[in-house]
């Protein structure tokens, strides 16, 4: 099986980016700790408007919208 690594924002500015899902998948986090990382999307709250992730906290994304 191959790994889809996914593209992470690269124009975020924010100095906590590397907990953003976006490069947090980027890395392959999703699938080196699935656990953690379904914690981190279960019951969602915010949608990013930059890449559409769902995530239950805001600090979780570049550019969080609340659902």
């Amino acid at each position: 099986m191959t790994e889809t690594i996914t593209d992470h924002n690269t124009e975020c500015n924010c100095p906590t980016h590397n907990r953003h899902l976006c490069y947090l998948a980027s890395q392959g986090f999703d699938l080196s700790d699935p656990v953690e990382y379904k914690a981190l999307i279960s019951e969602p709250k915010h949608k990013c408007s930059h890449c559409g992730r769902l995530a239950n906290s805001d600090q979780s994304l570049c550019k969080p919208d609340k659902l």
